[in-house]
């Protein structure tokens, strides 16, 4: 039986609050080396705080995709290769389609989707991964499957994401390097609560769990599946997205 072992891994978890600070505490207990990258100092240091052993931090504002490179190029500089990468960073905006100038739309995509890329570009470079691959998960969502009104841009940054996967695994195995996502459905994070009123016992909460019938995700549930995905469990796992969704899609 193989177990996971992330002893003497560095990996760069882009996000550090909800989800992505549940990744970061499960990779570390496992012995990874967790470098953080946000906007957020707070939350870097709450979920560092979290951590055993030399983590490390840095700031990183996502809506400016140009000022990526010179923040990878740092990490490498000062912790060599990485071996895996999760981007669990999103902005949930949505306005209706009168209200979706350019620049709104743009603000989402950088943050939601080019940041990913550039990002992925980035340590898909020679000497900025392990010799030995790298394993990439995004954290998507439902919406690049299932669309709602004022939800365009948002939907819009997560269906690129899943389309780019498919294109990024392709280009990027001969370098050992495996690209995947998660699509989690509505899980009990700070962004959720402040986008849906799911209170037990409330209509919306009912009218959830009629689709999401397996019931509402815990950041755990999530944090199993990207855990997986970077293991060598998966190792013939590449360019998918795999639905973390209680059933919701199936319904």
């Amino acid at each position: 039986m193989k177990v996971i072992d992330f002893t003497g891994k560095t990996i760069i978890v882009a996000g550090a609050g909800g989800i992505g600070s549940s990744i970061a505490a499960k990779l570390n207990a496992l012995g990874g080396k967790i470098i953080l990258m946000d906007i957020c100092d707070d939350a870097m240091n709450h979920t560092l705080s979290k951590l055993n052993g030399e983590n490390y931090a840095y700031h990183c504002d996502f809506s400016d995709v140009n000022g990526i490179e010179t923040i990878i190029n740092s990490i490498i500089k000062l912790h060599g290769a990485i071996d895996g990468f999760v981007y669990c960073v999103g902005i949930g905006a949505v306005r209706p389609l009168k209200q979706s100038k350019y620049g709104f739309m743009q603000n989402v995509m950088n943050i939601n989707f080019f940041s990913f890329v550039e990002i992925v570009r980035c340590l898909s470079l020679k000497g900025h991964f392990s010799p030995n691959g790298m394993n990439i998960v995004g954290i998507s969502a439902l919406g690049a499957f299932l669309g709602n009104s004022t939800k365009t841009a948002y939907c819009a940054s997560k269906g690129a994401m899943n389309a780019a996967v498919r294109c990024l695994a392709k280009e990027l195995a001969p370098k050992c390097i495996r690209v995947n996502t998660v699509a989690p459905g509505v899980t009990d994070t700070p962004m959720a609560k402040a986008a849906e009123e799911y209170g037990a016992g409330s209509k919306e909460h009912d009218a959830i769990l009629e689709r999401q019938y397996l019931g509402i995700c815990d950041p755990s549930d999530v944090t199993d599946a990207v855990v997986f995905l970077l293991s060598d469990m998966s190792k013939k796992i590449t360019g998918c997205c795999l639905p973390v969704d209680g059933g919701k899609l199936s319904s």
